[in-house]
């Protein structure tokens, strides 16, 4: 990206967040498109891990392919959580992890 383009795009921004401030402004989803992925990082206790490689490596097997990356595996289980069942279950387990 072109140095002017991208300070072009930065006062975008800014003047996006500045009406976000306005009386009556709409949301910031409905001023401002990201457009670029969002790294979210997870911390995995041993065990969690080595059951996330489990699932990978069935995974990869069922598909006949030589591995399945674990980040793939969590996206398609993001996709499918809008299963009502699937979702369900999501949430039995968040109340039962906080417990």
């Amino acid at each position: 990206m072109a140095p002017s383009e991208k300070d072009a795009r930065r006062e975008a921004r800014r003047r996006a967040a500045h009406r976000r401030v306005e009386p009556d402004a709409a949301p910031a989803g409905e001023t401002a498109i990201r457009s670029d992925p969002i790294r979210v990082t997870a911390d995995l206790t041993p065990e969690l891990y080595r059951h996330l490689g489990r699932h990978a490596s069935r995974a990869a097997e069922e598909m006949d392919l030589p591995r399945v990356p674990s980040v793939d595996l969590v996206r398609a289980w993001i996709r499918v959580s809008d299963d009502p069942l699937v979702w369900d279950k999501v949430i039995k387990e968040l109340r039962r992890a906080k417990q």
